[in-house]
């Protein structure tokens, strides 16, 4: 038994210091097949403290989430960049277009469930673009999850809140509203434009 362990940890161990190859190697050193397809590199792990920065926390249900998340829009100076999935809360993209008619330079980023028509309704993604907003569809991963707003380069919305009616007033969700943090803005724009480059402009045409 002893000498089978001791030939397992030599096994191991050589497979560790064996160079990676293939798939492998691309999968270990460039991100992946998923990273391949991108136009910009995989944006580096951050670590910062949020000196001089302001976090509000709100809870859902019934914690009053959309109303911030209108407001910080409103409050938008220049520009407001967006990550969604499941994006259905029209008032949300009512105020985006809003922001844009205001020349608000605002882009958002789905995922390829929001091409498809739901429940009787048109594509979220054909509603975000009715309001003259540009839109991309994030299709090389199997599901593009985040939710994020970066605004004017120093705020940062986040958590598990979808932008959906559902999230704010039947599912437990968190919301993550943090002002004045332009290092953390940065980490998630860099995201942003990561994940724009490994997107597709929505053409009106439903992505699956």
């Amino acid at each position: 038994m002893i000498r089978a362990r001791q030939m397992l940890k030599i096994l191991i161990l050589a497979s560790l210091a064996a160079p990676l190859s293939g798939w492998t190697q691309n999968l270990v050193l460039n991100g992946g097949p998923l990273s391949s397809a991108c136009g910009l590199p995989h944006p580096p792990q951050s670590s910062m403290a949020l000196d001089g920065a302001r976090v509000m926390v709100v809870f859902s249900p019934a914690g009053d989430s959309e109303r911030l998340i209108l407001r910080a829009i409103a409050a938008a100076q220049h520009e407001i960049l967006v990550q969604a999935y499941s994006f259905t809360n029209r008032r949300i993209i009512s105020a985006l277009g809003k922001a844009m008619s205001h020349g608000i330079d605002v882009r958002v980023i789905v995922d390829k469930t929001d091409t498809q028509p739901y429940e009787g309704h048109k594509p979220v993604a054909s509603v975000i673009r009715a309001e003259h907003i540009p839109v991309w569809v994030d299709s090389k991963v199997n599901i593009a999850h985040n939710k994020v707003m970066i605004l004017d380069d120093k705020d940062v919305i986040t958590g598990s809140y979808n932008f959906t009616y559902s999230a704010e007033y039947d599912n437990a969700e968190n919301l993550l509203y943090i002002r004045n943090a332009p290092q953390l803005a940065k980490a998630y724009a860099d995201n942003w434009h990561w994940r724009q480059s490994c997107s597709q402009p929505y053409d009106g045409r439903p992505v699956y």
